[in-house]
């Protein structure tokens, strides 16, 4: 992998999320992308400081439909890359290209090497740039872990290196916590409002009126404030302006304006985590759980389209809720989070058999205590729960299942936020347990959410 590069204390570093690109000149940005199956590419013209990066998510646009974001794919997102950069200034013949990431994320399946999702994208971006005589000078693909691509677009310079690599300082021994010390850790953190919990309660339930909720929420002046500002974030509407719940109801709908609630109160909870433990980016643990709930939700309408069941309501706060028990684990991890994802890099291990060898608990066991202690129903706790091994829920299987699918999908192809691996030969039997085929694969893939959360304001965690 690259050499390490030292960073001058004025650099930005402006993260590149999944189905983005991002160009500009003379900036004193790096610009960094986290790359599983996704494919990076940098180009920069050293003669005009003129550069830029994108994050591909797929080869090609699945169907034959044209795409809503052609920045997703590499067939049409690094023409718009090249286009931009050319109207900034850029020559190609002066552009220089580094590639990085389409990994085949361990553990492998004899799936992932006929699908080859990565590969395919590098073959094409690779193509697009020698078509137009730009130089790859550096190209670090495939490989069977997360990587970190950089452009420092005040020099050109491009780093690939390991994601885990730069997380903190290593540890040189580990204690693992008592399960007195996880309750303990419970009762410190800061939990969610009694009235998100509430409003929850009264989802799962399916008996409340729409007023009930708003004449709930009406009473939590700080969380009333949060849910308005995300309702008017690009995630939620972005176009329309909402300023009272009422607007809320009437403009986004019932369903909506209870999503933005419980997304308002998890946003706090898990920005209690740093970027050295299970996240490797301030709020990538909210992140990495908007993007899960987002694509559970498209999961569970595709399945009621499939089998002519009702959608699964709860899969987006299921989604969301799914990842709590990190919250708990990060405040014991994070000053020896290398040791620990070496580790698991490096050890053919699932990622919660290393974290129950190494911890005694794993996340989603510590999210089951969290669930039972804020009265979750049974389907909920399960998938917060079994996540990772759908095949032990009982109450709620078809939801566990599709939440661990969403996060399967997140975590190969929109790496960044937060550092796992996920166990994959169960994926054929995943898609048949909810009717789906390897072939429908690219189009739930397509679903993940492109929408740039570093850049929200109103979806950055504040304590």
């Amino acid at each position: 992998m690259g050499a390490n590069h030292s960073r001058m204390t004025y650099q930005r570093i402006e993260h590149i999320a999944a189905g983005q690109f991002k160009t500009g000149k003379a900036e004193t940005t790096i610009y960094q992308a986290y790359l599983g199956t996704c494919l990076g590419v940098a180009l920069y013209d050293p003669s005009t400081k003129i550069g830029g990066m994108i994050h591909i998510l797929l080869p090609e646009p699945p169907g034959i439909v044209s795409a809503l974001f052609p920045e997703k794919y590499a067939s049409t997102g690094v023409p718009m890359l090249i286009t931009d950069l050319i109207e900034l200034g850029a020559t190609p013949e002066n552009l220089k290209a580094s590639i990085a990431g389409g990994a085949l994320m361990g553990p492998v399946s004899q799936q992932d090497i006929n699908l080859d999702i990565g590969g395919r994208s590098a073959e094409i971006a690779v193509s697009i740039l020698k078509t137009l005589g730009i130089e790859t000078i550096r190209s670090e693909t495939g490989g069977f872990f997360t990587c970190t691509l950089e452009l420092n677009m005040a020099t050109g310079e491009t780093v690939i290196s390991p994601a885990w690599e730069n997380t903190g300082q290593v540890a040189s021994h580990f204690t693992a916590p008592s399960l007195a010390d996880i309750l303990d850790t419970i009762e410190k953190l800061k939990p969610i409002p009694q009235t998100a919990l509430k409003i929850l309660r009264l989802f799962q339930s399916g008996q409340y009126q729409i007023e009930d909720i708003t004449d709930e929420l009406a009473r939590d002046q700080v969380l009333s404030g949060q849910t308005l500002k995300l309702c008017n974030s690009a995630l939620f509407a972005g176009r329309v302006s909402i300023e009272t719940l009422k607007d809320a109801v009437l403009l986004l709908g019932e369903s909506m304006l209870i999503k933005s609630v419980i997304t308002a109160a998890l946003n706090n909870y898990y920005g209690q985590t740093g970027n050295s433990g299970y996240s490797l980016c301030k709020g990538g643990l909210f992140f990495h759980a908007v993007g899960v709930a987002t694509t559970a939700e498209k999961i569970a309408e595709k399945l009621a389209e499939r089998s002519g069941k009702p959608v699964i309501k709860l899969a987006y706060t299921a989604g969301l809720l799914h990842d709590i028990g990190k919250v708990i684990l990060d405040q014991n991890v994070a000053d020896s989070s290398p040791l620990f994802f070496r580790r698991l890099h490096q050890e053919n291990q699932s990622f919660t058999d290393l974290e129950k060898k190494l911890l005694g608990i794993t996340h989603g066991e510590a999210g089951a205590i969290l669930a039972r202690k804020w009265h979750f129903s049974n389907g909920l706790s399960e998938a917060i729960q079994f996540h990772h091994t759908p095949e032990t829920a009982k109450e709620n299987p078809d939801l566990t299942y599709i939440i661990y699918l969403a996060d399967l999908i997140m975590e190969k192809f929109n790496a960044g936020f937060d550092m796992e691996k996920m166990q994959t030969q169960s994926l054929e039997k995943t898609l048949d347990h909810l009717g789906f085929t390897l072939g429908d694969l690219p189009e739930l893939v397509d679903a993940i959410p492109i929408t740039d959360l570093n850049k929200d304001a109103a979806l950055a965690p504040k304590l």
